[in-house]
């Protein structure tokens, strides 16, 4: 079987008529040109070319597979313009793995926009408060909060500091009064998780353990629910809590409570065109958020 490449040297020769101009059409030198074409009739054992001082002239079996050669040459360029067809149209599912209040503020948002430009990308939407294997293939990107990912095969970049802060409505804070400090708090309703041993129970019992514990619940969305309905205030991701109508800090955000967090993916997952895209949107998302709010969220860094 004859190297296939070598089909270009004989077109070229046989449209120009000579080594020297296929050379330059082919941008190689003269030689290589007529180092191919010699190999190649030598692999076919057929003589492809007459050699004459003014060029070269294809022999009767030359000209009688010309037009193959043109078809092959058809079909492998009808090859190289699928592919490139196929890398520019997008499509495929992408399973994203975040927590509810990221997936509502960033993510959601984000494949918004994702599907105004890509719409055969399919995103897969899983909130949790746990993580999922990302190795195993539970999904193929999470946007995770707390210590940096450590496992080698995993690929994270830091993407923001999600701060966290209590908040009220403003009824409840005209009734009761802005708190001078976090000891304060205690003249609050408090409203917590129903996770005993979450870090906003633990913060809760170690700043203010005498106040009032009105309403317990198990997600985010419930407790901002609880909030936003005057049940008590609560610990709440400020890039949620700020944008919120009738919502109020009671006090700065809560410096042992901010979390890194991190676009986490594999090096195959990331190779992807169409989990790339996903990642990217993502984080221009973040961009746009932190660009909106930039006092209350650190700068966002590329994944």
């Amino acid at each position: 079987m004859f190297d296939w490449n070598d089909l270009r040297y004989f077109l070229a020769v046989a449209r120009t008529g000579s080594t020297l101009a296929a050379s330059k059409q082919l941008r190689v030198s003269q030689s290589t040109v007529s180092r191919r074409i010699t190999a190649l009739e030598t692999e076919v054992e057929v003589s492809l070319f007459i050699r004459k001082p003014s060029g070269y002239e294809l022999t009767e079996r030359g000209r009688a597979v010309l037009a193959s050669a043109e078809a092959v040459e058809a079909a492998i360029l009808g090859f190289s313009d699928g592919i490139a067809a196929e890398s520019r149209r997008l499509s495929g599912t992408v399973r994203l793995s975040t927590v509810e209040s990221a997936a509502n503020a960033w993510v959601i948002p984000a494949i918004g926009l994702l599907r105004a430009e890509h719409p055969e990308i399919r995103v897969e939407l899983l909130t949790s408060e746990h993580y999922v294997d990302l190795l195993r293939g539970e999904a193929d990107v999470a946007v995770r909060f707390g210590p940096r990912p450590t496992q080698e095969s995993l690929i994270a970049r830091h993407l923001v500091d999600m701060l966290e802060g209590c908040y009220a409505t403003v009824e409840m804070v005209e009734r009761l009064g802005l708190p001078a400090d976090v000891a304060d708090l205690a003249r609050y309703p408090l409203i917590a998780s129903t996770d005993a041993d979450s870090v906003t129970n633990r913060w809760f019992a170690e700043h203010v353990p005498d106040a009032e514990i009105a309403h317990r619940a198990s997600s985010m969305s419930s407790i901002i629910a609880s909030v936003r309905s005057g049940l008590g205030a609560a610990i709440l991701p400020c890039m949620m809590a700020d944008a919120m109508p009738r919502l109020v800090r009671l006090l700065p955000p809560i410096d042992e409570l901010t979390t890194p967090g991190w676009m986490v993916t594999t090096d195959e997952a990331r190779r992807q065109p169409h989990v790339r895209a996903v990642i990217d949107r993502v984080v221009e998302q973040i961009q746009r958020t932190l660009a909106q709010r930039p006092v209350h969220l650190s700068t966002v860094q590329a994944a």
